[in-house]
């Protein structure tokens, strides 16, 4: 064998070397034993970050994590066995969709609910509301209506069985259909933002204030009932029909949610630290 193969065999053997010990070691800051299963696995990247974003995000809308409670990033990282990046990366798609609010130097605190703002929330949510079922009534595929009344069938299910909870997902999963069959990408995530606010603060109000006079039951039935003609209409696509009982759905809503808040008992409901 000649010098230069040999020389050029050590170096293939050295180099090989180096990266099998350079896997082994890992680098200085990359990360818990956590995230390097993942990548061992096969998991993509970004499943820690996702881990932390789903579990924050529905304990914010379960008010596990009630208005203005503080989200520390170092008990984040323990918690989940994850470095600084993946968390932080978290908490910024949650404050992208304004469930906390990032704080210099501070970690995080779930967005308070201010009063104030609600009446532009209910401006904002009846437009993309109904700017979104119009062109679902011109757009509409079989495939989007076969979901629309499957997903009324799980509300309607839960809302038989008393699971608060479920109803409240199922019902954003039914608009969540019709955010995807407007087939615009820019309203549909609008529209998808401003159901997760919705959610929030229906659950809010209606787990701390009372009932102020009126039945659930009806209210809920009420609500299939309209989801049920939305589903006619987006079918036979009129346009202007589907556009006048989206403001209808809408009324509805900011109905029951004022009525809450107007409540006697109203100063319960927990929106936020004291200023």
């Amino acid at each position: 064998m000649s010098t230069r193969m040999v020389t050029h065999n050590r170096k293939r053997a050295g180099g090989a070397a180096g990266r099998r010990g350079g896997a082994a070691k890992g680098r200085p800051g990359d990360g818990s034993n956590a995230e390097a299963a993942d990548k061992r696995v096969g998991r993509p990247k970004g499943t820690g970050s996702q881990r932390v974003y789903a579990k924050v995000r529905e304990d914010i809308l379960r008010l596990k994590l009630p208005p203005g409670a503080d989200l520390d990033e170092s008990t984040l990282e323990r918690e989940f066995g994850l470095s600084r990046t993946p968390v932080r990366e978290a908490l910024i798609r949650l404050a992208s969709e304004g469930l906390i609010t990032l704080l210099p130097n501070r970690g995080a605190r779930v967005t308070p609910i201010d009063i104030s703002d609600v009446p532009h929330l209910f401006e904002a949510l009846e437009l993309c509301q109904r700017a979104t079922i119009r062109w679902v009534a011109a757009r509409r595929a079989p495939g989007d209506i076969a979901q629309m009344r499957e997903r009324n069938r799980e509300f309607l299910a839960a809302a038989q069985q008393g699971d608060t909870e479920r109803m409240g997902e199922t019902n954003k999963e039914f608009h969540l259909v019709f955010a995807r069959a407007c087939d615009n990408g820019y309203l549909g995530r609008f529209y998808e933002a401003l159901l997760t606010i919705s959610l929030r603060l229906a659950r809010t109000v209606f787990a701390y204030a009372p009932s102020a006079g009126d039945s659930p039951e009806g209210y809920y039935m009420e609500i299939v009932r309209q989801h049920d003609a939305m589903i006619d209409l987006v079918e036979k696509g009129d346009v202007e029909g589907a556009d006048a009982l989206a403001r209808k759905h809408t009324e509805l809503f900011k109905d029951r949610v004022m009525r809450y808040i107007n409540s006697a008992r109203a100063s319960a409901v927990p929106l936020g630290p004291a200023r």
